[in-house]
């Protein structure tokens, strides 16, 4: 079973203050190691001590907290990526090959720029991916539809007790995708992301608006089947 994204290492044993001290450091650090060698092991991690973010284990005071957060996302985007592929009907060659990756709104080859904030998405940008996925579309193999919703429970079947994996339809507007559930609440026409991301956006948002008019997201033409990938905090 994977371990959970949040570490937390105390001990409570005998002993004077620095053997506890000790004893805390050399069990967080065996604990760290052991989960980073364990699939799906993780991408990255980042450490607090006594609430010091970035310290090092040495710096725990007796009866302290050393905290890891460990982020294990690569692994799971990169089988939901294999299981769309392995999934998706194949005459031209053309739908297959049209998964796409975004950060934050933003195409991205993988999560390597990515903060371990920003929100994940894959979607499909082709004309007719909507079609396929609500079954509107004649298969020329039966079943080999509605391929994001079947990758969505292969995918939480595998990392469903890591990560949060979910079905729903995203906007693709001037190469951007567009979280329109969270536009309406952005003070923006469009959502592109959280955080730093999304007040740098601001400016991108407004242009986008302006170019395609503020409820351009919301046209059935413009939204395709994606996937939502987080992590479970």
């Amino acid at each position: 079973m994977a371990r959970s994204a949040v570490e937390v290492f105390r001990v409570a044993t005998k002993g004077t203050a620095e053997e506890v001290r000790k004893t805390l450091i050399a069990t967080a650090k065996r604990e760290h190691g052991r989960i980073m060698q364990t699939d799906p092991k993780p991408q990255r991690f980042t450490r607090a001590v006594d609430g010091v973010a970035g310290a090092r284990e040495e710096q725990v005071k007796a009866g302290g907290i050393i905290r890891y957060r460990y982020d294990r996302l690569g692994q799971v985007v990169q089988f939901a990526m294999e299981t769309l592929f392995e999934l998706s009907p194949v005459l031209s060659g053309e739908y297959r090959s049209a998964h796409m990756l975004f950060i934050d709104g933003v195409a991205a080859a993988n999560l390597k720029d990515w903060d371990g904030s920003g929100e994940i998405v894959i979607t499909n940008p082709v004309p007719y991916a909507r079609k396929i996925e609500v079954g509107n579309m004649t298969m020329r193999v039966p079943g080999s539809d509605r391929v994001y919703q079947q990758a969505e429970q292969t995918v939480k079947r595998r990392y469903g007790n890591q990560a949060r994996i979910s079905f729903t339809f995203r906007a693709i507007l001037g190469g951007f995708s567009v979280n329109q559930g969270k536009a309406a609440s952005s003070g923006q026409p469009w959502w592109l992301g959280g955080g730093d991301a999304r007040s740098a956006s601001g400016t991108l948002e407004t242009a986008l608006g302006k170019k395609f008019g503020k409820t351009a997201h919301n046209k059935s033409g413009a939204r395709y089947p994606a996937l939502v990938i987080a992590e479970r905090r």
